[in-house]
This record gives structure tokens, sequence and C-alpha cells, in this order.
């Protein structure tokens, strides 16, 4: 099953959104977001010998995944789960390589890359919109939360340092471990992915973080996150990903009576790899989220950002975001 329908917001989501961004542009929030994902070019692949082949199967099903393991001791490393877009993962890895290995090597954390099959999903897309597949210890979650604590288990990942993260439909099932899981993963960067728990019939999303916190229940605790939106896709448009923030904000708030604002503390730019703003939002010193805007990529560019050599600096930046963070208890941000 593939995802194609119109994304309405709630009115009280529609509010929040008009602090962000312009009228003209919530016209556009009522749009189809199809999960689509990364369209690949041709650059090097990791060898073989950088890249194991295993799987995973609990009672929910079996999925294939990718591992990388940086040289040297691994215990006491981080883990970082990297969940791709839509379209074949298998061609994605064969025809582009998946560069976030290097920043493995580079920051020293273990890498795994879960793959979606197509008979799970026509497109295979991860089905983070399917309400079958957003809950803990069921579906899509327990398999990736499952491969998640076996990797711990076997190479003695410090269990204060594990994140999740993805592009696309990846970026979306990232936001449903989090609030599933927020006990097992310190941080996330959901990108280019859709808010939680949206509702088809009819379709609409609360972004009030309401729903995110409901489904991490007496775990629930600020989480911190990386997020990209690329402000020429097509797909998941800009405020599609100005939404996803909000939310998350808004969880935030709720799962650890903060103050912190829906505007940023602080706005920088960059121009590596390519021209973008970068959000910081900071509650007490500690940097609960930043939010991306390249400004020239459309949804294939953003895409190759984050899975090509091109997008080293962009992939680098997310990484030091997250292993910022360590675990924390209920209601704790930092």
């Amino acid at each position: 099953m593939s995802l194609d329908y119109s994304l309405v917001l709630s009115c009280k989501g529609v509010q929040l959104i008009d602090r962000v961004v312009s009228r003209n542009r919530l016209a556009a929030m009522v749009a189809v977001l199809l999960a689509s994902g990364l369209a690949v070019l041709g650059s090097p692949r990791a060898s073989a010998a950088d890249i194991a082949e295993r799987s995973y199967t609990n009672a929910a099903g079996t999925r294939s995944y990718y591992l990388h393991v940086p040289p040297g001791d691994t215990a006491g490393k981080p883990l970082m789960i990297y969940l791709h877009g839509c379209t074949d993962p298998e061609a994605q890895l064969a025809d582009n390589g998946f560069s976030l290995t290097r920043i493995a090597d580079e920051l020293g954390f273990v890498l795994a890359y879960p793959i979606q099959t197509r008979e799970a999903n026509e497109r295979w897309c991860w089905n983070w919109f399917d309400p079958a597949n957003q809950e803990r210890d069921t579906g899509e979650p327990s398999i990736v939360a499952g491969i998640t604590e076996t990797l711990i288990q076997e190479f003695g990942i410090d269990r204060a340092r594990v994140y999740v993260g993805g592009y696309s439909a990846g970026g979306g099932m990232s936001t449903v471990m989090a609030a599933a899981y927020p006990d097992l993963y310190a941080a996330i960067a959901p990108m280019a992915g859709g808010p939680h728990g949206m509702s088809l019939q009819p379709p609409g999303a609360d972004l009030t973080g309401a729903t995110i916190v409901a489904s991490m229940g007496p775990r629930a605790r600020p989480v911190p996150a990386f997020f990209l939106q690329d402000l020429a896709d097509q797909t998941s448009l800009y405020p599609i990903g100005r939404a996803n923030i909000l939310q998350w904000l808004g969880a935030d708030r709720l799962a650890g009576n903060l103050t912190l604002a829906d505007m940023p503390t602080a706005v920088t730019t960059t121009a590596d790899p390519v021209p973008a703003t970068i959000e910081h939002y900071i509650e007490s010193d500690c940097e609960l989220a930043q939010f991306v805007t390249p400004l020239g990529p459309d949804r294939i560019g953003g895409g190759l950002l984050m899975q090509s050599p091109s997008g080293l600096t962009l992939q680098r930046r997310m990484m030091n975001l997250l292993m910022a963070h360590r675990l924390t208890g209920p209601q704790k941000a930092c």
C-alpha cells in the first residue's frame, strides 16, 4: 500500500502554524502528501567489507538490515538506526552507497539500516501512517525496536546513546519510534516526513503533540530532534515540515512541563553544502531541536543530501545534534 491523500490540519494546528509561516503558505498545507523516498545518483558504494547484511525476525515479521561497525572496540559506543524513504532501498544502496558510514567511522557510532519489504508496502515505504504500525510492541515499530535491542546487546552499545532517524517515510517512522519507545531512543531525526498520528478519515493531524505524549504513556519525556525540510520539496511541502516541528515542540512541552517557544531561540545560516537556515530551539541551555531549511534542493536533492557524499556536512550536523544528547528519564529534557 502506498500513501496518497490530502493532509488537512485541525483548526488549532492551523493557528499554531500561522505563528511561523504566512497564510498563503497555509493554503499549501492542504496538499497531497506522498511518502516518496530518495532518488539515487551514481556514487561509490561502501565496500562489502564495510557493510554486513543481516535479518531480524519476531512475531510481526522479518526485515533485513545493513550493519556498519566502526573500527575499534564497540563497547560503550552509540548506535544510529537510519530508516530509508520509499523506492527500492536495495537499488539506493547499489547505485548510491551510504555515506553515513563515513560519519560513523569519524564519530565512532554503530550504524544500522533496516530495509522495508515490497510485500509490506508496494513502494517500500515504512507504514508510519498506518495505525497498525504506530504502537509499541506491534507491527513495524516492534521490528525496528527489536533490531535496536539486538545490536545493543551484541555490541555492548551505550543504552543512553541510541538514536533513530530517516528521510521521507523513514522520517515519519522515526517519529513513530520515538513516541512508542521514548525509553529506547535518546534523540531522533525525522526529516521530510509527516506528523505523528495522522487520521485518514477524515484526513488530519493534531499538532498539539497530545498524540505523541499519549503514545509515550508513563514513559513520556521531551525527545530532542533534528528536522530537515527542503524549501522546494514538491511532495512533503514546506509547511508540512513546519507542522512536524510544531507538533514535536508541543509534545516536548506536555511531556516535560516546559515553556519552550514555537519560535526559534536563534537562527544561523550556512552555505555548506548548500545555502540553508538553521533554527535552534533551546530551553535552559538544552538544545531540544534544530530545524534545517536547505534553500535550493527539491525532494530528490534533499534526499541525496542525507545519503550521498555531497551532503556529508549536513549528515555530520545531524549526528552531532543527536549525539549531544543522552537518554533521560520521564519528564526530563537534558
